[in-house]
């Protein structure tokens, strides 16, 4: 039975649990982000509503002053800066850098609003691809060397899937894989990482504590995706610079491979020759010794480098290697070559309406 008189704030105090839940209204109970976009205004009678559309239309009006994609990543600029910035250019305060008692909206919910409405237009193409018996395709599973993808999932036998290195291609991602259990009512960002939590679902790095390593700020993310929306960040994923990263990778890869695996074998070999236990008579044996030792080197490889799901968000950074400085997104890759060609978790869809 849900206890509809308990509000968000007292849940906790009045109940027996602490981790009582109350039901709130989703995208796919209610079938609409309206409920978001109406609740997100405050109660005066000059409050307008705040939707993808307003906010856009603000960010035009900021734009100019913004730094790149990548570098507002990798410097997060505070939320404070970013007021300070505005201030001095005399520009109109977005709403969501605004304070409470100027009537603002916290971060958290614009961002929410702004993806709320693509995932509600991915529901809406989804739906008219399956009245025409279309396959459903992601835009950001529409790689631009053509066929990867699909050589990814038929080599690892549809284990692994084509990587996200575009920051508002990750944000996205992670934002769809849990669209659906996102509230349509103003709630706090506690409340909003439990709710996730709560269907066992990962929380989308820019909802993390502010305390966890893997966080970045909600405005950060929101910044990201609109500069997107005026295809500010494609420049990240010019052939130029997949160029440049994926030969530093496949180079990177080769190297571990070399070092890790064949390093191991020929040490077997050429230390039994140093130390004199190999010789003409027994060298058969120590070759294939050296095979075993080969052999186990390369499942260790396959172990540390093999991406796993648990490795989103955490591996080649927040969002991806362009939310890392230079000179540690190039470590990130050296690190973990293989994440930057592949990873585990498979494109995210958009749920249907729950009846």
């Amino acid at each position: 039975m849900i206890h509809n008189h308990l509000s968000y704030d007292d849940a906790d105090n009045n109940s027996v649990d602490s981790n009582y839940d109350i039901e709130i209204p989703t995208i796919t109970t209610t079938g609409s982000v309206d409920a978001l976009v109406t609740s997100a205004t405050t109660t005066s009678l000059d409050s307008i509503k705040y939707d993808a559309a307003t906010i856009k239309a603000e960010f035009k009006t900021y734009q100019k002053i913004l730094p790149h994609p990548d570098k507002l990543l990798q410097e997060q600029h505070s939320f404070t800066y970013l007021r300070n910035k505005i201030e001095e250019s005399e520009i109109d305060m977005p709403r969501f850098l605004k304070y409470k008692f100027e009537g603002g909206i916290k971060p958290h919910i614009a961002l929410c609003c702004l993806l709320l409405g693509e995932y509600e237009a991915e529901l809406k193409k989804q739906k008219e691809h399956e009245k025409n018996n279309k396959r459903k395709k992601p835009k950001y599973d529409n790689h631009p060397w053509g066929i990867y993808p699909f050589l990814v999932k038929i080599l690892s036998f549809g284990y692994l899937h084509n990587q996200l290195n575009n920051p508002a291609d990750y944000i996205r991602d992670q934002f769809f894989r849990v669209a659906h259990v996102i509230p349509t009512h103003v709630v706090p960002s506690d409340v909003l990482r439990k709710k996730i939590k709560n269907k066992g679902l990962p929380v989308p790095n820019y909802f993390l504590d502010p305390d966890d390593p893997r966080q970045f700020p909600p405005h950060i993310a929101l910044l990201v995706m609109l500069q997107d929306g005026e295809m500010e960040s494609r420049k990240l994923d010019s052939f130029l610079n997949r160029l440049v990263f994926s030969s530093f990778a496949l180079i990177s890869l080769l190297l571990r491979i070399v070092l890790e695996v064949i390093g191991g074998a020929g040490a077997i070999w050429g230390g039994a020759e140093v130390v004199k236990l190999r010789n003409a008579d027994n060298a058969e044996l120590w070759r294939w010794l050296s095979i075993g030792v080969g052999v186990l080197c390369f499942a260790r490889f396959v172990t540390l480098n093999v991406p796993y799901k648990e490795d989103e968000g955490d591996i080649l950074g927040p969002a991806g290697p362009w939310s890392l400085r230079l000179s540690l997104r190039l470590r990130a890759v050296c690190d973990h070559p293989f994440h930057y060609f592949v990873r585990a978790l498979p494109p995210s869809t958009p749920k249907k309406k729950v009846d």
